[in-house]
């Protein structure tokens, strides 16, 4: 235990006194003084050459991963670039396509539908009102409503023409028939 202590703690003596054998100093015990005074600024500096070259090699590894870190944004910056002219380069296609096929489809042509007047409320038994249940005719059916109507009505007016034609004009039978 004794031994330990002096191993650890008075270890940097030998040295010293082995320096004092061979020096022969004419004060041995100022020169042993100076000598300890001097090894204490000296580990000093060597600790702090340790601890200075511990930080060092901290901030070396630090940089690695600094270095890395910026290898992989770059990487991902790139990555995300490729996909992004990628991702651009599939919707300018898509936007083609559909220009080409869109080309190809006959132009549809907006209609507005017809206004429909709402009956006036003078005879509700006459005319009742469309529930919301029944359905809207498309615009074909309408077209087809309003030109077999145009028809039924040139019918008609032919009807009346024809039942005039037909009819014997309005004599006179009195008249004409007691002057002969």
């Amino acid at each position: 235990m004794e031994t330990d202590y002096l191993k650890t703690h008075l270890a940097c003596l030998v040295p010293c006194l082995t320096e004092v054998a061979e020096v022969r100093p004419h004060d041995p015990i100022e020169y042993i003084a100076f000598w300890l005074q001097k090894h204490i600024e000296n580990e000093t500096l060597r600790l702090q050459k340790e601890e200075e070259a511990k930080q060092l090699q901290r901030e070396k590894e630090l940089e690695v991963l600094e270095q890395e870190r910026r290898a992989q944004r770059l990487e991902e910056a790139r990555r995300l670039a490729e996909e992004d002219a990628e991702r651009q380069l599939a919707e300018k296609e898509r936007r083609e396509r559909e220009a080409a096929s869109a080309s190809k489809l006959p132009m549809v042509e907006e209609k507005d539908e017809p206004v429909v007047d709402p009956p006036t409320q003078e005879d509700p038994g006459d005319d009742p009102q469309p529930d919301a249940s029944t359905e809207v005719k498309d615009d074909d059916e309408t077209k087809e409503d309003e030109t077999e109507g145009d028809s039924n009505e040139q019918d008609g007016d032919k009807t009346e023409q024809d039942d005039g034609e037909d009819a014997p004009p309005d004599q006179d039978t009195s008249a004409g028939g007691e002057n002969d």
